[in-house]
C-alpha cells in the first residue's frame, strides 16, 4: 500500500485537515499544536475502520487515494450521528451515511462500490441494504474485488508501543501447531503478521526466521555497542497462557534485564528495527516524535536505517529534533500549519524560502516559517 493523498474532517469536534499530498518519505515538520499528530491519528482511525477495528465515527468525512499491487484506489466516506433509534440498534450509535470506493486508471473512473441511506451497488449490482455502523470494506470482505483492498489497509503499522505493557497470550507457546500453516515463508509471515503486535512479530522471527531476528540483532548491537545480546522472553502465566517481552543483556554481565528496566530509547530503538524489518514490501510505516526518548548515539544509525528502507517502505512521520530534520533530504519535508480548525500541510519544495536557500540556511529558513505560521497555513 501507498498512501498517495487524503482528506479528513472531524465534523462534530470541528476541526479539519485540507487534502495532503504523500510521497514515499514524508517528514512531518511544524510548531506545536498545529496537527502533526492529528494527520498521524486521521490516517490511523482510517486504516481501523477498514480492518474492523472498533473505532468512534462520531460525523466524520474522509476521502482517501492510495495504490496497492499495481492499481490505484479511491474511498470516500461520510457518517453521521443517528437520532432515531429505528434506524440504529443503539439509539446515538454513529451510522455511516455514504460511501464509495473507485477504482482509477489514468482519467478513468471504475465504481466497485457504492452505498447511501437509500441503496447499496458493487460492481453495478444492487445489495441487499447494509449494515450501517460498519464500513462496506469490512462487510464486503471477501468480494474478489474489495479483498486486495482490505488487505492493503493491513499494510498501515503506525508505531506507538507502551514500554509497560506486557502481551499475554491465552495459548501454549510450546504447541504453536495451530500457527504454522500461516508461516509457509518470510514474506507471507510478513503480510501476514503486519498487525501483529510488534513483540510477537519479533518473537515469531527469533522461532522461525533466526536469519531476520539476527539481522535486527546486529543492527542493534551496532548502535549500542554495550549490548550483549538480545531476546524475547517467554513467562508461563498459567497451563496455557504466556507472557512475551524484550529481554537484553550488557557486555559486563550474563543476567537478563526485563523490558521495563530497558532505558526508553533502547527499548523503542528496538521496536523500530522489529517493525520496519518485518513489514511486508509497500507497508506505510507511521511515527510520531520520532525522536522520542532517544539520544543523539542512536539518532544517526536510525536516520540512516530509515532512509535506506524508504524505497520499499512509505514512512510518514514527525520530527522537532533539528539533527532528525536536517539530515532527512530537505525534499522530503511536510510543512504543517493551522488556520484556526483548519490544518495543511505545503511541501518544502513549493516554498520560495527553502528552494533558493543554502544546504546551511534551510534548518535557519524552516524555523523562521515555523516562527510566522501565517506563511504556511
Amino acid at each position: 500500500m501507498k498512501i498517495n493523498s487524503f482528506k479528513f474532517s472531524n465534523h462534530k469536534e470541528d476541526w479539519h485537515i485540507k487534502r495532503v499530498y504523500f510521497d514515499d518519505l514524508n517528514l512531518l515538520v511544524g510548531a506545536s499544536g498545529v496537527g502533526k499528530t492529528r494527520i498521524l491519528r486521521a490516517l490511523d482511525l482510517i486504516c481501523d475502520v477498514a480492518k474492523d477495528r472498533v473505532r468512534g465515527l462520531d460525523d466524520l468525512e474522509w476521502e482517501i487515494n492510495f495504490s496497492h499491487s499495481g492499481k490505484e484506489y479511491r474511498w470516500d466516506l461520510k457518517s453521521s450521528v443517528s437520532i432515531d433509534e429505528a434506524l440504529s440498534s443503539e439509539q446515538g450509535q454513529a451510522e455511516i451515511s455514504y460511501e464509495k470506493l473507485i477504482q482509477v486508471d489514468g482519467t478513468q473512473e471504475t465504481e466497485i462500490f457504492s452505498r447511501t441511506d437509500s441503496e447499496s451497488k458493487l460492481n453495478n449490482e444492487k445489495l441487499p441494504k447494509l449494515k450501517r455502523t460498519e464500513s462496506a470494506i469490512t462487510l464486503l470482505s471477501e468480494e474478489d474485488s474489495i479483498l486486495p483492498v482490505r488487505e492493503a489497509f493491513k499494510r498501515f503499522i503506525f508505531n506507538e508501543i507502551s514500554q509497560e505493557k506486557f502481551l499475554s497470550l491465552p495459548f501454549d507457546l510450546d504447541n504453536i501447531s495451530i500457527l504454522e500453516p500461516e508461516i509457509i515463508d518470510l514474506d507471507s509471515f510478513k503480510k501476514a503478521s503486519a498487525n501483529t503486535p510488534t513483540v510477537l512479530k519479533a518473537y515469531f522471527l527469533q522461532k522461525f526466521f533466526p536469519e531476520i531476528f539476527n539481522e535486527i540483532k546486529l543492527c542493534y548491537l551496532n548502535i549500542f555497542p554495550n549490548i550483549n545480546d538480545v531476546r524475547i522472553g517467554v513467562d508461563k502465566e498459567s497451563r496455557n497462557r504466556h507472557r512475551l517481552s524484550f529481554e537484553i543483556t550488557e557486555s559486563d554481565s550474563d543476567d537478563w534485564i526485563p523490558q521495563q528496566r530497558i532505558s526508553s530509547g533502547m527499548f523503542r530503538t528496538l521496536t523500530y528495527l522489529v517493525e520496519i524489518l518485518a513489514a511486508p514490501e509497500d507497508s506505510v510505516i507511521a511515527i510520531d516524535e520520532f525522536e522520542n526518548s532517544l539520544g543523539i548515539n542512536c539518532m544517526p544509525d536510525l536516520t540512516d536505517f530509515i532512509l535506506d528502507h524508504s524505497l520499499k517502505l512509505q514512512f510518514i512521520f514527525t520530527s522537532h529534533h533539528p539533527y532528525i530534520i536536517n539530515n532527512i533530504p530537505w525534499e522530503t519535508w511536510q510543512i504543517v500549519g493551522r488556520n484556526g480548525n483548519q490544518v495543511k500541510v505545503r511541501k518544502a519544495t513549493e516554498i520560495h524560502q527553502l528552494k533558493t536557500a543554502s544546504s546551511l540556511d534551510k534548518f535557519t529558513q524552516l524555523v523562521n516559517l515555523l516562527a510566522n505560521e501565517g506563511d504556511v497555513a
